[in-house]
C-alpha cells in the first residue's frame, strides 16, 4: 500500500518521456554512424569489441528514477496501534439552571447565557480532561458524564435549560453529592468540582455534610458567581402583547441577586477559589488556577500509526546513482597479441 500513490503520475510522465528521449538517441546515434563509416570498416576503426557500460549506466540511471518516485509514493511498511497518554484530571461542572437565572444583569445578557460562555471558554484551557455536566436547580440531576469527548459535552451544555427541572430552588448540596458520585475514587487522577451558580442554598446542615464530604475526598471546589449586587428581575414568560412578564411575590417584582457568600465559603473550607463572572475573563482566571493542580498520566484512548518506509527506495535510488557515477563509459584498451598490422 502507498499513502501518495497519486505521485505515480510522475512515473508515468517520466516513462514516456525516457521512452521516446532514448528512441530519439537511439535513431540519431545510428544516423550518425551510417553517416560516417560502413559497419564493417567501423568494426577494424575501433579496434576491440563495443561495450555495453552506456546501457548499463542508463538502466541505472532508469532505475534510480523508479525509485525515487516510488519512495514519492510514501509505501507502508505497516499499521499498528498505540496508546495516547497525557496528564489530565477529572473535572465536573455543576450547573445552576434555576429560573433566577434568567434575569439579565450582565451587560444586558442573562446569567444562563454568560454562563454558558463561561463554561464553553473554560473547556479551551482544558487538555487531556475529561469533563462531565450536573445542572441543578431545586434537584440535581447528570447531564452529561465524564468524557474525553468536549463536542459531546457542548452538545448537553446548549440544551440546558430551567424548563429541564420542575423543583424550583437552588440545592447547591445536591449539586455537590451529586458531582461527587461522578468521580472514580479508585482512579488516580486528580478530580475538581467547578460550580457556576448565583444563589444560595437554604439547607446549610445539608450543605455543610456535603462540603466536608468533598474536603474528606480532597476535591477542590471552583465557585464562579453569576450575577450582580444590584440584582435583576426574573422574566418568567410574555404576554399577548410580546411584553416581558416578571416573577411577582405579594405584587411585588421579585428581584434576584447575587448572594456569594455562600460560594465563597465553599470555595474555603475546600481548597478551591471564588470568582465573579462578569465576562469572560472569569473563564480564563479558572482554566489558569485549573492548571496548577496535580495532573497524573492518563490513557485517554488509542490511536492509529501508519509506519512509512520511504527511505529504503530514497535510499537504493542514491547508491544507483553513485554506482552509475563510478561506472565509466570506456574500459581500459587492450592490446591484442596479434601484430599491430592485423588491425588495419
Amino acid at each position: 500500500m502507498f499513502k501518495s500513490p497519486e505521485n505515480f503520475l510522475i512515473l508515468f510522465v517520466g516513462s514516456v518521456w525516457l521512452f521516446f528521449l532514448l528512441k530519439r538517441f537511439t535513431e540519431d546515434l545510428r544516423k550518425r554512424k551510417e553517416n560516417f563509416v560502413s559497419n564493417p570498416m567501423f568494426s577494424r576503426i575501433i579496434g576491440h569489441k563495443s561495450t555495453r557500460r552506456p546501457i548499463a549506466k542508463w538502466a541505472l540511471l532508469i532505475a534510480a528514477f523508479v525509485s525515487l518516485c516510488i519512495a514519492l509514493a510514501r509505501p507502508i511498511g505497516g499499521v499498528t496501534e498505540e496508546a495516547v497518554v497525557g496528564s489530565g484530571l477529572d473535572m465536573v461542572v455543576a450547573f445552576d439552571v434555576s429560573h433566577s437565572m434568567r434575569a439579565m444583569d450582565i451587560e444586558g445578557n442573562s446569567r444562563l447565557d454568560v454562563g454558558k460562555a463561561l463554561i464553553q471558554k473554560l473547556l479551551n484551557g482544558l487538555r487531556q480532561d475529561r469533563i462531565g455536566l450536573v445542572i441543578f436547580a431545586g434537584d440535581a440531576m447528570v447531564q452529561s458524564p465524564l468524557t474525553y469527548d468536549k463536542g459531546t459535552f457542548l452538545t448537553f451544555l446548549e440544551r440546558c435549560d430551567p424548563d429541564l427541572l420542575t423543583k424550583p430552588g437552588t440545592n447547591i448540596a445536591g449539586a455537590i453529592e451529586t458531582s461527587i458520585d461522578r468521580f472514580d475514587m479508585n482512579a488516580s487522577q486528580a478530580k475538581v468540582i467547578v460550580l457556576v451558580s448565583d444563589g444560595e442554598d437554604k439547607n446549610e446542615t445539608r450543605l455543610q455534610k456535603a462540603i466536608d464530604e468533598s474536603k474528606r475526598k480532597g476535591i477542590p471546589i471552583f465557585t464562579v458567581g453569576i450575577g450582580s449586587n444590584d440584582g435583576a428581575p426574573i422574566p418568567v414568560s410574555r404576554d399577548v402583547w410580546g411584553e416581558i412578564v416578571y416573577k411577582k411575590y405579594q405584587g411585588q417584582t421579585v428581584i434576584s441577586k447575587l448572594d456569594d457568600s455562600t460560594l465563597r465559603k465553599i470555595a474555603k473550607d475546600t481548597g478551591g477559589k471564588f470568582l465573579r463572572a462578569h465576562d469572560g475573563r472569569s473563564a480564563v482566571e479558572v482554566a489558569k488556577a485549573l492548571e496548577d493542580l496535580k495532573r497524573v498520566a492518563v490513557v485517554s484512548g488509542t490511536r492509529t500509526v501508519v509506519e512509512e518506509v520511504y527511505y529504503w527506495p530514497a535510499l537504493a535510488a542514491f547508491l544507483l546513482l553513485i554506482f552509475e557515477w563510478m561506472l565509466s563509459e570506456r574500459i581500459p584498451y587492450e592490446r591484442e597479441r596479434d601484430h599491430w598490422l592485423k588491425r588495419i
